[in-house]
């Protein structure tokens, strides 16, 4: 039995051309960049429709098919609202986490087979390691498709150049330092313990494909796909000097973004090329430039929990 990973795949794939705008697809041998924004609302940016996507979401992040079908749907979506917001959410790392995975199983349709989420025992502890362990069929620059093992990194910061950098410094953990065997090892011992376990799984195959010694681990490209969600002039700018209507402040958002795909894709390019080893395997970007990251992560925080985030 060959599992199909992308039958497995429990969210609305359609919530991606529901929600967000896709600007470009830009591919150079390993590096694939896609730019998205969030659609318009009228004549603003507004997080709310995202948000509330991503909130519907929040079960089958946190909970297996089988899990949710023995706690119950209600009790699941309840349950799983406890699993964020015991922080501050501008330093919450949990709303890029599932972000990335309702990009990576919608837009790759690659499964998410574990989390640290599920290894977690203090909710408000931010642990190291990648963003969430997927596994599926992975389409390379020539067409050919082939079986990989994802680990996800997402960073929501105000300045792209910060997040980019802190992104592959994290991705360069696994595959570039002195330290990469123990990450590696560490992310596939915690994705073992903490798997989504569900009928139509290959358990063999499952775990073969997490286990370095197996030949179907070995056959498996490795990609890291990131999310960088970041705070952006041109959406500013567009949002307040040319927004009469929603056309044109679509418009100009898509006009703003053609202007700046050049400097975009030539900025990550040369920025992997500093990571050598990072260049050896494949890393997949969702680019997400924003008017305002806070806004959203607070929109998100005040959806779950029906309350505004005390501040001082």
């Amino acid at each position: 039995m060959s599992t199909q990973w992308d039958k497995l795949i429990q969210i609305d794939r359609s919530w991606v051309d529901q929600q967000l705008d896709h600007h470009f697809k830009e591919v150079d041998k390993k590096i694939n960049i896609k730019l998205y924004t969030v659609k318009i609302s009228g004549t603003q940016i507004l997080p709310d429709g995202l948000v509330e996507k991503l909130h519907e979401m929040l079960p089958d992040y946190i909970y297996s098919t089988k899990e949710i079908a023995k706690i119950g749907e209600r009790k699941a979506a309840l349950k799983a609202n406890h699993f964020f917001g015991q922080k501050d959410p501008k330093a919450d790392g949990k709303y890029g986490e599932l972000l990335l995975f309702a990009l990576v199983e919608s837009v790759l349709g690659c499964k998410m087979v574990a989390h640290k989420l599920r290894s977690l025992s203090n909710f408000k502890d931010q642990v190291k390691g990648g963003d969430g362990v997927f596994l599926g069929d992975y389409q390379i620059f020539d067409g050919r498709v082939e079986a990989a093992y994802l680990i996800g990194e997402s960073k929501i910061m105000g300045q792209y150049s910060t997040a980019l950098n802190d992104a592959l410094d994290s991705v360069n953990r696994f595959c570039g330092n002195s330290s990469s065997p123990e990450f590696r090892s560490t992310e596939l011992i915690v994705a073992k313990e903490k798997l989504f376990l569900d009928d139509a799984m290959d358990i063999d195959e499952l775990y073969d494909r997490l286990t370095p010694t197996s030949e179907l681990y070995k056959s498996q490209i490795i990609v890291h796909p990131i999310l960088i969600m970041y705070d952006d002039t041109t959406m500013k700018n567009c949002e307040r000097d040319n927004s009469a209507t929603r056309k044109d402040l679509e418009d100009s958002i898509q006009k703003g973004v053609a202007k700046n795909k050049e400097q975009i894709v030539n900025f990550i390019k040369s920025k992997v090329a500093t990571y050598p080893e990072v260049a050896k395997v494949y890393v997949d970007f969702f680019l997400v430039p924003y008017n305002d990251v806070n806004k959203f992560r607070d929109t998100m925080y005040y959806h779950i929990h029906g309350i505004t985030y005390p501040r001082e």
